[in-house]
């Protein structure tokens, strides 16, 4: 089989951005193989598309209205990587954001599917933003 092209790769990212925007979590999950590794430092590693289906739905349905910035891409390979923002609704008092970054590596495996997703982020900094988007909604 031959390589998949950088341009390939690129469209199949975009559309699954896309997916991320609509918040069409059941299309998303379908865009991994039937034997991909989910790894999510905090939540743990997930073996299989069922897995990471019975995982990813649930904790994505708590995130309606979240947006995902992407702040750049790099590909090498059949890898792509990229660094993002988990915004939330809302704005803080001064107008900035509630969010925290990080960073995807995904492995590409072909026709829109990808074998392999892992998310590196600070949870300590995600859960005192988590607290500050939360108090600031009660309020």
């Amino acid at each position: 089989m031959a390589e998949p092209s950088r341009s390939e790769i690129k469209q199949a990212f975009d559309e699954r951005i896309a997916m991320q925007e609509r918040d069409d979590w059941s299309a998303f999950v379908e865009t991994f193989t039937i034997d991909a590794v989910y790894v999510e430092h905090h939540m743990g590693t997930f073996h299989g598309r069922d897995a990471i289906r019975q995982w990813l739905l649930p904790v994505m349905a708590q995130c309606r209205g979240w947006t995902y910035p992407v702040d750049w891409v790099a590909i090498d390979g059949h890898r792509l990587i990229y660094h993002w923002q988990n915004r939330l609704p809302g704005a803080r008092p001064d107008g900035r954001p509630y969010g925290f970054p990080g960073v995807t590596i995904m492995e590409y495996a072909a026709e829109r599917q990808w074998s392999f997703q892992e998310d590196v982020y600070n949870w300590e900094s995600a859960l005192v933003v988590l607290k500050e988007w939360s108090a600031a909604r009660k309020a």
